[in-house]
């Protein structure tokens, strides 16, 4: 089977976007400030690494962070962020890129930042632990570093079907996702829940269907316990400050403190 990567995440967050609601912003800037406080962000130098649909750029920005950074690798989530900036008035404090973590000419440009904020990015680089360095060498000193990364208690099985998503044609790609969506419907209706309410919307301000999308395409892709995170963090002499995980093979939220040395 190919393992060649058709799967652009920036496309899918450019659909999302065509979709979004106010409710849905909404809830995204909520659940940071629940993470992370507004105090962490009012006033604030902030990364948001891997911005994706710009929607979380938007929510830090509408948070008053005093001057936003925003990059993506994917062109796409480039110009989705973008036309969140563009909405703004093309503010002078939030600036947007298209660069790798993986580049140190290029993260060496950016300087350090009061918080580094990195939702579900770094595993899909291609060299995940480079990339989570590379992250944290941006967080200065008494700074944050929010990171969430994918715990995949079944890795193997989840490599197998997105190697067999990417490598299917857009009518295989399609039928792939009705068998997930018919599959949450069923989880529904055995739980005695509308199972015509299945695509809900999500915390952080994506919905189902484009997080189904976004699971099953997501290469390249790499995962790490728990364990192995904190006792990075450990290692690298970081205060944990909050942490949530879910079941399976979801994904991990961290907030690490960098104390000055």
């Amino acid at each position: 089977m190919s393992s060649k990567i058709t799967f652009s995440f920036g496309k899918n967050w450019m659909d999302f976007n065509k979709h979004v609601s106010e409710e849905e912003i909404q809830m995204a800037q909520e659940d940071l400030v629940f993470w992370i406080g507004k105090e962490n962000i009012s006033g604030k130098r902030i990364l948001d690494l891997g911005c994706g649909s710009g929607i979380h750029s938007l929510c830090l920005f509408n948070l008053e962070a005093g001057e936003l950074i925003s990059f993506d690798y994917d062109a796409y989530s480039v110009s989705a962020t973008r036309q969140y900036w563009e909405k703004k008035g093309k503010p002078s404090n939030w600036k947007i890129l298209q660069g790798s973590v993986l580049d140190k000419d290029f993260i060496g440009q950016l300087g350090n930042f009061d918080l580094v904020y990195s939702w579900g990015v770094l595993h899909h680089t291609g060299n995940m632990w480079q990339a989570i360095n590379n992250a944290l060498s941006m967080v200065r000193e008494n700074g944050l570093f929010y990171l969430t990364i994918y715990k995949d208690n079944n890795y193997e099985r989840s490599i197998k079907v997105k190697e067999h998503y990417n490598s299917s044609s857009a009518l295989g790609k399609k039928w792939a996702i009705s068998k997930e969506i018919m599959k949450l419907m069923a989880r529904r209706t055995l739980g005695f829940k509308n199972p015509f309410s299945w695509n809900r919307k999500l915390d952080r301000g994506m919905n189902t269907y484009h997080d189904l999308i976004d699971w099953l395409g997501g290469l390249p892709y790499e995962a790490a316990s728990e364990d192995e995170i904190l006792q990075w963090g450990i290692a690298n002499k970081l205060q944990l400050k909050r942490i949530w995980c879910k079941d399976g093979k979801g994904s991990c939220n961290y907030i690490f403190f960098r104390d000055s040395q």
